[in-house]
Formats: C-alpha cells, structure tokens, sequence
C-alpha cells in the first residue's frame, strides 16, 4: 500500500495531550518524556504508565483508595482506627470490614491492593529492598472521603488508607511482640497518627522491640514515642 496513512484525529489529540500534561505535574521529574517532546503515538504508548504512577504519586502523599463498612458514625466524620489479620484471623477489629480492594487489586491478587500500594509507598519513602507482604497484623488509620447507607444500618465508606503499623509474631509462639513497619501518607503526617496506631499496637499486642533500620524520622519518632514503662512490682 503506497496511500497508507494514520488518519488524523485533532480532538482525540489534544484531548489526550490535555490530559497527559495534568498527569505530568503529578509524577517525578522523568517519570516519563515530556508531552512537549513526544509525537502523538509516544503520548498514547506512555498514557497508561503515566496514569499508573500518578495514582501512585496520590497514594504516597493521601493514602491508597480503601473501602469498608460499618454502622453510621454519627457527629463530624473523623479518622477511623481498624485494621486486619493476614496470618491467622485470630484477632478481629469490631464492627468495620474491610472492602476486598484492601486485599486484591485489578487483577484479584496482593499486587495494585491497597495494602499493596500504602506498603510500596512506605518501601519507597524509606528506601527499603522489598515493602511489607501478606503477613502480620495491620492497625491502620482509615480516612473516610464519602459514604451511603442501607435500611438495616450497614453503611459503605470510601476513603483513604492514612497509616498503618504491621506487627509480627517474629518467633511463632502465638505472641505478636515485633513492630515491624510504620508508615504515614505525607499529607497526613504530623497528625499523630503514627503516634495513635503505635499505641494501639502496645495495648492490643505484648509488643516488646520495633524493628530497623530506622530512617533518620523514624529514629526521632521512636524516640518520642517510648514504650511505656511496666508498674512496679508490689
């Protein structure tokens, strides 16, 4: 064929192009080449690579979309302390379920969950070799973006996941005494999150050691944040 020709199509262009330079101000600094630079089949092919790392670039600074239900919360919306038990379900966390986004992602596994994405962000801020897996007790903070209800009070939240701290039962003996990781989206940290779901951990689990390396943050947080001492023996 002497006459081929991609055929042209101005609105779809400039609509993608729109599109592509929004996306740009989200991600790092050569995420991907430059809406500029690229001729229209370069910004189509890097499209859906482009909207992936923004979704995460969000995820980082508010926390990775999550869903669950719970009975109506009534007064003003606030942050909502819950959390889940890879291991074992042995330990339950009251009236709120998790939606199935926590636990699968677009293609119904770990990877593109939420607690995927809050673990990649946190491997990423900390500069670690590996995020947290399928394992161990997660506490997280959950902060509610809207919701709907039902006749028989069950209520259906979507919302964003703020923080977690993820203990472990290190040598097996049924007693999760390891904090493992903490992490806070960047947007909501100095809100005492962090503060809130370590304390929780101390009060639910005979956490005894939090493990490192620590960033240089986390050692100062630890720091203000010391285990409580044991009462005295009488």
């Amino acid at each position: 064929m002497t006459d081929y020709a991609f055929p042209k199509t101005p609105e779809i262009e400039e609509a993608y192009r729109a599109a592509y330079r929004a996306l740009e101000a989200l991600v790092p600094p050569r995420t991907v080449t430059a809406e500029g630079e690229s001729d229209f089949a370069e910004v189509m092919s890097q499209f859906r690579m482009l909207v992936d790392s923004a979704e995460f670039a969000v995820a980082s600074q508010l926390g990775p979309a999550i869903s669950w239900r719970a009975p109506l919360r009534e007064g003003d919306w606030g942050l909502v302390l819950s959390g889940v038990d890879l291991d074992n379900k042995a330990y339950d966390f009251g009236e709120f379920q998790l939606g199935i986004d926590a636990f699968e992602g677009p293609t119904g596994n770990w990877h593109g969950s939420a607690l995927n994405r809050a673990g990649m962000a946190y491997k990423r801020a900390g500069r670690w070799d590996h995020p947290p897996d399928e394992s161990g007790v997660w506490l997280l903070m959950l902060a509610p973006v809207s919701a709907s209800g039902r006749e028989d009070g069950t209520w259906f939240y979507s919302g964003r996941l703020a923080g977690f701290v993820i203990v472990y039962d290190r040598d097996e003996d049924g007693a999760y005494e390891s904090v493992g990781h903490i992490w806070t989206a960047t947007a909501w940290q100095r809100r005492g999150i962090a503060r809130r779901l370590l304390a929780e951990a101390r009060s639910r689990f005979p956490v005894t050691s939090v493990e490192g390396p620590y960033t240089e943050a986390g050692a100062a947080f630890l720091s203000a944040c010391p285990a409580p001492k044991p009462p005295p023996q009488s």
